[in-house]
């Protein structure tokens, strides 16, 4: 390689290692390095910092209310992943057929995601689960169903469950556009030798469909636990006491001890724990490893081509 080339190559990837080093590094570096102090405030200088070592990691894992915020997001990971993927998959497979209005039927599926979170959640709590004229209420009470027409939907009790189901109502449009994009790609040859083979449209959706989506699934998967371990707008809005046990977060806990609030049990500044903070968010950081980690393990390197 001449001189120039490597002057010429160094000049491109320079920026993009500084960019990093400025951007990335330094601030995981930091944060790390700040989860093994006490500090009141992010502007506090270092000649203030108390060194407590792995103190701020015991008391996390030693609260009841971070283990519950992470059960929380474990809920939220699974229970509401499983469920969001098979509806999605569903809109999916449906709407790539030649039903008619689909076009229209996927817009629809897709509005909630242009709807910012804030408007999502008062639509919800104000309109759909209120007990008095919403429409949750309303459509049991035509059914005759008062059992359910009578749940408190934003009370403590169900607050975390209503939380959930809202959620996922507003993500399967996203899934489903996904999973509809990758779909296309499958050659319908595929599907046309299998139907001249006496496949039916199940044995179709298991022995071709769900095989060649295994690396779009693999990334949904991802996306989708990544998003688990930073929920946050969701838990914030929606629960009008962020130390509400039922719908808190680690993130949420996390912005607490930084910011001050409620959630992190801090009435005022002098109780703020930045380093705390710090060490929540290398937990979170060590979660989303781990997704990529078991995700990986789980669907493995293979890969099928057509």
């Amino acid at each position: 390689m001449k001189h120039s080339e490597r002057r010429m190559i160094g000049g491109f990837v320079a920026p993009i290692v500084l960019v990093y080093l400025l951007i990335f590094l330094y601030p995981t570096v930091r944060t790390v390095y700040m989860s093994f102090f006490k500090l009141k405030n992010l502007a506090a200088p270092v000649s203030d910092w108390e060194f407590v070592g792995l103190d701020n990691y015991i008391k996390l894992f030693s609260s009841p209310l971070v283990m519950q915020a992470f059960s929380n997001i474990i809920k939220i990971a699974f229970v509401g992943g499983v469920g969001t993927f098979i509806v999605a998959l569903f809109f999916a497979v449906v709407l790539s057929s030649k039903v008619r209005g689909k076009k229209l039927l996927r817009a629809i599926v897709y509005l909630p995601n242009l709807i910012t979170p804030v408007a999502m959640v008062t639509m919800w709590t104000q309109y759909i689960y209120n007990n008095e004229y919403g429409l949750l209420h309303n459509l049991f009470k035509a059914l005759h169903l008062n059992w359910l027409a009578d749940i408190p939907w934003t009370s403590t009790e169900w607050a975390f469950r209503s939380m959930l189901i809202a959620f996922c109502f507003g993500s399967v449009g996203y899934y489903m556009v996904i999973f509809m994009s990758a779909m296309e790609k499958i050659p319908q040859d595929l599907y046309d030798y299998a139907g001249m083979e006496g496949a039916g449209k199940l044995q179709m959706f298991w022995r071709i469909t769900m095989p060649l989506l295994k690396d779009t699934t693999k990334t949904a998967v991802t996306f989708w636990g990544i998003g688990a371990v930073n929920f946050f707008l969701w838990s914030r809005v929606f629960s009008t006491n962020p130390l509400e046990p039922s719908t808190i977060v680690p993130a949420n806990y996390m912005f607490g001890m930084v910011f001050g609030g409620s959630s992190s049990g801090a009435s005022n500044a002098s109780m703020l724990n930045v380093g705390g903070g710090c060490a929540m968010g290398v937990l979170l950081t060590l979660c989303v490893v781990l997704i990529f980690f078991v995700v990986n393990l789980i669907c493995g390197n293979e890969k099928y081509e057509y």
